[in-house]
């Protein structure tokens, strides 16, 4: 899902200045010697730039994400309870049309398969009704099952299926809140974290406390290597 950095969605930007056309571009003194294709790469480039800006001087543009946020939103509102069919349609929509050839998903724009990412989109992407069957699905499951399964997944991920009995809280990290008390001088307190880490660091220390379980609309014995690996539900 892409988001602009004004809080829109999706929409395409209006160019609002004069495109390059307009005005005097000229390729630097430097670039005397380079091939005419590079030449005409940068006219289009400063073209590009030039007519995406705005009158008064900025740009705006899209701020993307990987198919996590999508994801665990989808599976944060199964366990608040407050999932709606149009926002699950069109996460879900989102989550398909990036999923790669070989069936799984990456964690940026071209970039190879990621184990945890693709785990989080194939369970929201059941949540959102997909069979484990359709082919989309058994062969995001087969590339799963292929590096490990969920046992080899992060632990933010697992964190996840937790919340759902699909991994044993048992098995995972403690993540104490008392990390919060730690002095700065303490190696590994919290202000060592960016606010984001901390942001992320906090309240999971508060869900590893207490633990929290929801009844799970489905098992995902096909995301396991060995039946023997903690998985709760039969």
């Amino acid at each position: 899902m892409t988001a602009t950095t004004d809080g829109s969605t999706g929409a395409a930007l209006k160019p609002l200045a004069p495109s390059a056309s307009e005005t005097d571009i000229t390729v630097p003194a430097a670039a005397a010697g380079v091939p005419e294709a590079a030449a005409r790469a940068v006219r289009r480039a400063t073209d590009f730039l030039l007519s995406r800006q705005d009158a008064q001087g900025w740009w705006k543009g899209d701020l993307e994400t990987n198919v996590t946020m999508d994801a665990e939103d989808l599976l944060l509102r199964q366990f608040l309870g407050i999932q709606d069919e149009e926002t699950t349609r069109a996460a879900a929509l989102f989550v398909r049309g990036e999923q790669r050839e070989d069936g799984a998903w990456a964690t940026f724009y071209g970039g190879p398969g990621d184990l945890s990412a693709t785990i989080e989109a194939y369970v929201a992407l059941r949540l959102a009704g997909d069979a484990p069957d359709a082919p989309h699905m058994a062969k995001a499951s087969e590339w799963v099952r292929g590096r490990g399964g969920i046992a080899a997944s992060r632990v933010f991920t697992r964190i996840w299926l937790a919340l759902f009995g699909w991994w044993k809280w048992d098995d995972l990290p403690e993540l104490p809140p008392e990390l919060i008390y730690f002095p700065t001088w303490v190696p590994l307190n919290i202000y060592d974290f960016g606010c984001w880490a901390r942001q992320t660091i906090v309240p999971l220390t508060i869900v590893s406390a207490k633990r929290p379980v929801r009844p799970a609309p489905f098992p995902l014995d096909e995301l396991h290597t060995d039946p023997a690996l903690p998985n709760p539900l039969p």
